[in-house]
Order: structure tokens, then C-alpha cells, then sequence
């Protein structure tokens, strides 16, 4: 069985309500912890899987919810105090003018709970298990900072519209354009020529 048939995209596209906010925020938490595999690793990696059962198997009362489902409470929590708002309503901007959806200010949320998780995470360690061998290096700790910083420079550089970037979002959360464009409510032609003129501003920047 795959994801599409338990995760239902459509929901975004509505109205925030009581009757869809948790759902929505299940669906933006997903996609959130997919993306941030590739910058953190194997803990998101586990976290993904624990929380797609934890999607899967709500509804089992003797279903026992991981750490992962903090992550939509604490998403659900935020959505609330949005009701009869529409995801990509814009809630202000940011100091580069760029627009703050609800979309976004919630998974902001969400990374920050993430952040404080996987701290405690590596702080949890145990001094015993180390070795010289397995000792967390500074240098080491600094890879992932890095590589991040980078990304995000590259996404600021190429001046992506507000589609652009949650379709760029999508994407590496690993959804395919017809679920983007019923995402952004734009046609899969429409969703397919934002990501050519990606790829040509890419290009014009770093060849």
C-alpha cells in the first residue's frame, strides 16, 4: 500500500477548520520531517517512518504515538488560531519582503521542535558509549550548519515566487507534480514550467 493511500494532499487546498486542522497538520509535518532527511539524517529518517505509522494507525486505540507526533500537535496548536484561513493566506513578511504564509509560520513551528529534538538527541549520548573512534568531532558538528546554510542560499539566490518554493518544497518531500499542482491548485503544465524556469535560473547562476 503506498502513501498515497493514506495521505490525502487534497486537504490543504481547504479552509482551515476543526474538522481538517489535524489532518493538516499531519500532512505539513510529513512532508517537513521528508525533507529535512537529507540535512539530518538517520534521526529524521527513523522519525519519518514513526510517524508515517503514527498517521497510519491513529485510529488503533492501542496504537502508541511516537516522538515524531509531537510534531503535528504542536502544528495543529498553530493552525487553530487560523481558522477560515486558507493555507497560503499571507500572515506578513519577513525582513527580505518575502511573504509569511500560514504554510510556512507553521513549519517554522515544526523546525523548531525538530531542532530542539534532535539537540536532545546527541546530548542523550552517553560519555560512556563514546570511543576515540566514535567521539563527535567540532568540525564534524559543523557539516550539517553548513551544508544547510548553503542550501538556503542557493533557494534566497534564484528568487523563487511563493509557488516556486512550495513546489520546490514538494518536490524534495518527494511528491509528484500532479499532487503539486492539486497542492497550489495550478495545472501540471503550470507546475512542470516552474520547475524549468528553476532549473534556467540555476543555470544562469552557477552554470
Amino acid at each position: 500500500m503506498g502513501n498515497n493511500c493514506i495521505l490525502n494532499f487534497d486537504v490543504l487546498k481547504e479552509e482551515i477548520s476543526p474538522d481538517n486542522v489535524l489532518t493538516m497538520s499531519e500532512l505539513i509535518a510529513f512532508m517537513e520531517v521528508r525533507y529535512q532527511i537529507s540535512f539530518i539524517g538517520s534521526r529524521m529518517q527513523k522519525m519519518y517512518a514513526d510517524l508515517f505509522s503514527d498517521i497510519k494507525n491513529k485510529h488503533n486505540k492501542n496504537h502508541v504515538f511516537s516522538d515524531g507526533y509531537d510534531l503535528v500537535q504542536e502544528g495543529a496548536l498553530f493552525l487553530c488560531e487560523h481558522y477560515g484561513k486558507h493555507l497560503n493566506d499571507v500572515l506578513g513578511y519577513n525582513k527580505k519582503g518575502k511573504a509569511i504564509t500560514v504554510r510556512i509560520a507553521c513549519m517554522k513551528k515544526m523546525m523548531k521542535l525538530i531542532n530542539r529534538k534532535t539537540c536532545d538527541y546527541y546530548r542523550s549520548i552517553s560519555v560512556e558509549d563514546l570511543t576515540p573512534n566514535n567521539e563527535p568531532s567540532v568540525e564534524l558538528k559543523d557539516e550539517t550548519p553548513q551544508d544547510y546554510t548553503l542550501v538556503d542560499k542557493i533557494i534566497e539566490s534564484l528568487n523563487l515566487t511563493e509557488n516556486m518554493r512550495v513546489a520546490l518544497e514538494c518536490r524534495m518531500s518527494g511528491l509528484s507534480y500532479p499532487e503539486i499542482g492539486r497542492i497550489l491548485e495550478r495545472a501540471q503544465s503550470t507546475v512542470f514550467e516552474y520547475f524549468i524556469k528553476m532549473r534556467q535560473r540555476y543555470t544562469a547562476i552557477y552554470g
